[in-house]
């Protein structure tokens, strides 16, 4: 999470409390947004829009933005701002404190996005190995890439680097960043699929194209289990099949998936 994540200063000295304080703002101000619009659930995916006030859209580079309120902001694929992905409170969150961390990120993606979270690493995982010649010019991906070489790691890694290498252009602090360590940044992956995509725009069309149901269910079944008050089991499975046709008849929209849930026979009997 954002909030238990402590920033490198040093290397990134524009990030100050108000910074933080602002973005963990933009993501409240953009799910409300959506609730109250009644937006496409695809929308957390991939938005043309960004809630901003003046301080931070000058962060993020974004001209034009005056004063301290949250409004909405029209925004370009070219300014990197697109969706929950693309903010830097998930960003900052999933990073290193210094570098972005593409395992954290690819973690939360598969986690919350697709409703797969991978297995916990084994406890005989060996660590990055920060004597090793070279260590201090790698980027994290490189490290990743080296720590990939070893038998034990490999199948594991398969399934989570490829959905973290898409995030590499964005930094740990979320802003746009197409080189790093005076080497041009490589965002591009090839997904378990075997699809490839470019950064976050490639990774965020090959989730709306591929993967709209899986991260409906996702979603659908993160807030049952809240509105609950327990985890999911397997009995529930067929409600859940119920709820994700209900908000496909209703267009993928975000108040369909809250009426479906309120609505549901464990909701209503319990």
């Amino acid at each position: 999470r954002q909030a238990d994540m402590t920033i490198d200063v040093d290397r990134h000295p524009d990030y100050t409390r108000f910074v933080k304080r602002d973005m963990a703002e933009e993501t409240y101000q953009f799910v409300h947004e959506v609730l109250h619009d009644d937006l496409d659930i695809a929308t957390f995916i991939d938005s043309d829009f960004a809630m901003l006030n003046q301080d931070l859209a000058e962060f993020y580079g974004i001209e034009g933005v005056m004063g301290p309120w949250f409004r909405r902001v029209p925004v370009r694929p070219e300014q990197h701002r697109g969706g929950l992905l693309q903010q830097g409170s998930f960003l900052a969150g999933h990073s290193s404190g210094s570098e972005p961390h593409p395992i954290k990120r690819a973690v939360w993606l598969r986690a919350r996005i697709l409703g797969d979270p991978p297995p916990p690493p084994p406890p005989n995982v060996p660590k990055l190995d920060p004597t090793a010649p070279g260590f201090d010019q790698l980027t994290l991906a490189q490290h990743l890439e080296t720590h990939r070489d070893n038998p034990s790691c490999r199948d594991c890694h398969a399934g989570i680097d490829p959905f973290g290498l898409p995030f590499e252009r964005l930094s740990a602090v979320g802003r746009y960043e197409p080189r790093r360590k005076n080497l041009d940044v490589d965002a591009t992956s090839r997904l378990p699929s075997g699809a490839v995509v470019d950064g976050v725009e490639g990774l965020q069309a090959w989730l709306l194209e591929h993967k709209r149901d899986a991260f409906a269910r996702a979603l659908i079944g993160q807030l049952f289990a809240y509105a609950l008050g327990r985890d999911l089991h397997f009995a529930d499975e067929a409600e859940l099949d119920t709820m994700l046709w209900q908000v496909k008849l209703a267009g993928y929209r975000l108040r369909s998936v809250i009426r479906s849930i309120v609505t549901s026979p464990s909701f209503t009997q319990r």
